[in-house]
């Protein structure tokens, strides 16, 4: 297919690069109706005395091939039980990506621990071991490695310096379904793993969780920590530590159950069409995709493309403006949260807890702390990204990237826009 990159912007009147509608997405059907029905015709919504939740526990360990899976109300709710399964005493540190959710951070907070952040790597925007080690200090307790956007993070350096100062590893597999590094599944190398199902997820039950792991006592703590520290196999109502109550009804486990059918589908058609647009936008000056190292595989929850700047000349909110001007939906200064993490009002003003600096102690976040990260705000684009799309979508899609950039190209060269064509 052959596009003509010298066509004048739509912001300026021309034709949108984006010339079919994006077809609508259609996530749940008949077998989440069926087993909803189910749900209601048993009359048993609470998960313990139901099948659907432990039937998708059952399958879900099974196809990371883990021993034990809970699953619990959200994916927060997951990070939280995975940091409090470890059983850390308040004022430990966690060592954590400076880009991600406030979701791996939420129950951290809530469990008296100190975040501490590291720096990430500049071509895939996951956590930077080098940074990792120049965060440790003798109060460190664990890392908490979050796998971005369907990329898996570098996990063989982060499992060496767990074991060389015995620090559990918990990876954050919120947006990294079916993700791989060097052929092992992301959320099958730390200690424990947590995953989410809400909305905007590779697949969803309007929200949910759960947390992964091969160590019963971990298994053992994490269902304790779900439900209020009630020894439910125990019949034993005489809780011993502080906890929550994170328990997914027999409802959420049915569409969660459903839509286990569709994730591999799901990952497969997002990897394929997530490389075909990289190999496009490989061919146009001044963006570069996401880097995925050789033996990864990724699972494009989101699509992220980087800026040259200097060859550009424009600023990204300028090139994200146009771009979606051209039918292209997308996102200048977010990645995730619009700034890193540590430059919300939160931890600015170390306000987690009402009149108080719990749990931060004397530690202090300030702008310049991860560098890396905060260029990356400046310079990233995000693309909501689905397993739906089609080939012409991807090539439209390209084309629309393509246009924008040598517009601002040709512009810094203060010269007419070349009349030439890409096949894409």
């Amino acid at each position: 297919m052959t596009f003509d990159c010298s066509e004048k912007l739509a912001l300026h009147g021309g034709p949108q690069a984006k010339r079919t509608p994006f077809s609508k997405r259609k996530r749940h059907g008949d077998l989440e109706k069926r087993y909803l029905a189910e749900v209601i015709d048993s009359d048993m919504l609470f998960f313990f005395s139901g099948t659907k939740v432990f039937e998708f526990q059952r399958r879900f360990a099974e196809m990371y091939d883990r021993k034990y899976c809970i699953a619990c109300s959200s994916g927060t709710a997951a990070v939280h039980i995975a940091l409090g399964a470890l059983q850390l005493p308040p004022g430990s540190e966690v060592i954590t990506s400076a880009i991600t959710d406030m979701g791996s951070l939420t129950g951290l907070l809530y469990q008296g621990l100190v975040p501490v952040f590291a720096d990430v790597d500049a071509d895939t925007l996951n956590m930077d071991p080098a940074a990792v080690r120049s965060c440790l200090t003798k109060k460190t307790r664990a890392i908490l490695v979050v796998h971005h956007s369907g990329l898996a993070a570098g996990m063989d350096s982060f499992l060496d310096i767990g074991r060389e100062f015995n620090l559990p590893i918990v990876e954050d597999c919120a947006q990294a379904y079916g993700c791989k590094c060097k052929g092992q599944l992301a959320g099958t190398m730390g200690v424990i793993s947590a995953f989410s199902l809400n909305h905007f997820k590779h697949i969803t039950c309007g929200s949910g969780g759960m947390v992964l792991t091969n160590d019963e006592r971990l298994r053992y703590l994490a269902s304790l920590f779900l439900d209020k520290c009630y020894q439910r196999e125990e019949k034993i109502r005489n809780p011993f530590f502080l906890a929550p109550n994170y328990q997914m009804t027999e409802l959420q486990g049915a569409v969660a159950l459903a839509q286990l059918e569709r994730v591999v589908e799901i990952v497969e058609s997002r990897n394929r069409l997530g490389r075909k647009l990289n190999q496009l936008l490989e061919q146009i000056p001044g963006v570069s995709p996401q880097i995925v190292p050789p033996d990864y595989q990724q699972s494009y929850f989101l699509y992220l493309f980087k800026l040259d700047l200097e060859k550009l000349h424009c600023a990204a909110r300028e090139f994200a403006e146009a771009l979606a001007s051209e039918g292209v939906p997308n996102e200048a200064h977010q990645i995730t949260g619009g700034r890193p993490t540590y430059l919300y009002d939160l931890f600015q003003k170390r306000s987690a807890f009402p009149g108080s600096n719990y749990p931060f102690g004397t530690r202090v976040y300030s702008r310049g702390d991860c560098p890396v990260a905060e260029a990356a705000f400046e310079r990233w684009i995000t693309m909501n990204f689905y397993e739906h799309y089609t080939d012409r979508d991807i090539e439209e899609i390209a084309f629309g990237i393509g246009k924008v950039a040598h517009h601002f190209a040709a512009r810094s060269a203060s010269k007419k826009p070349p009349s030439v064509e890409r096949t894409m």
